[in-house]
């Protein structure tokens, strides 16, 4: 996870994995991931997709929600994150989504 600044939309964070994902994330679209992935690492959401057009990114973000984590579509294929994965990143692009 790094920042970056646009110069219109000011901080954004660059949501990466390895080299075959980069995707560019305001403030506020961090932290609904980081939402959105709690809900569904914690069973709170039966969503079975996570989707997100980040509007300073060309890439997407989507992921498969499977039993044991997340399967994050990328150019390259399926990157799988485990749940703890999944843990560490969404609170990486947002601590205050952490759940208490």
């Amino acid at each position: 996870m790094t920042d970056t600044t646009h110069r219109a939309l000011g901080r954004l964070r660059v949501l990466r994995l390895g080299d075959a994902l980069a995707v560019r994330l305001t403030p506020i679209e961090a932290h609904t991931l980081a939402l959105a992935m709690f809900a569904v690492r914690d069973g709170r959401s039966a969503e079975t997709e996570l989707f997100m057009s980040p509007i300073a990114s060309d890439a997407l973000f989507v992921a498969q929600v499977q039993a044991d984590g997340l399967l994050v579509e990328t150019p390259a294929g399926g990157y799988p994150l485990g749940w703890p994965a999944v843990s560490a990143l969404a609170a990486a692009l947002s601590p205050a989504a952490v759940p208490a």
